[in-house]
């Protein structure tokens, strides 16, 4: 069928097949990894199950208020990083507050931007 002459129509009869061919095996694998993750599901499910309450208790107590963490070790480690990244001494920095701010990037790009600025 193919020989040292090739013909535009048998040029895009190959081309189409090989397309349809990656297009299934890409199909396929797509395939294999969420029955694998299905797999993965089912196998942690019962592991992760919390074991049966006995009878509730007739008068529950009061929950009891959190306990204040105590951020003074984390002040403190706050300050000897900031100290670090800006080349001076601990005692040149005041840690007036310490809050969590919601990540606004993905943690693929923090790795980026990570590893790129080293």
């Amino acid at each position: 069928m193919y020989g040292d002459i090739i013909t535009i129509g048998e040029a895009v009869t190959v081309c189409l097949f090989s397309i349809v061919t990656v297009f299934i095996v890409l199909l396929v694998i797509s395939y294999i990894v969420d029955l694998t993750a299905f797999i993965i599901r089912k196998i942690e499910k019962p592991a992760a199950a919390p074991a049966p309450k006995a009878a509730a208790a007739p008068a529950a107590a009061p929950a009891a208020a959190p306990a204040k963490k105590d951020t003074t070790a984390d002040a403190v480690i706050v300050a000897a990083a900031v100290a670090a990244y800006l080349g001076t001494s601990t005692d040149r920095i005041i840690v007036r507050s310490i809050r969590r701010v919601a990540e606004a990037e993905s943690s693929w790009s923090q790795t980026s931007r990570f590893s790129s600025a080293h």
